[in-house]
């Protein structure tokens, strides 16, 4: 996958491959601070922060 969650919202994903969504969602560990998205994975947010960094 090129983009990021963050942009890739926006273009349907979640019709076109709803399997692939969710296993890029389930378990989050990153928030992005631009739009609020979580990802298991860094790489799958436009500016990832850590969680746990967080709290």
């Amino acid at each position: 996958m090129g983009k990021s969650l963050c942009k890739l919202v926006g273009k349907k994903i979640l019709k076109e491959n709803p399997a692939a969504y969710i296993d890029l969602v389930s378990k989050p560990k990153f928030v992005c601070l631009n739009c609020g998205r979580v990802a298991n994975s860094k790489k799958n947010l436009c500016n990832p922060e850590n969680m746990k960094k967080l709290r």
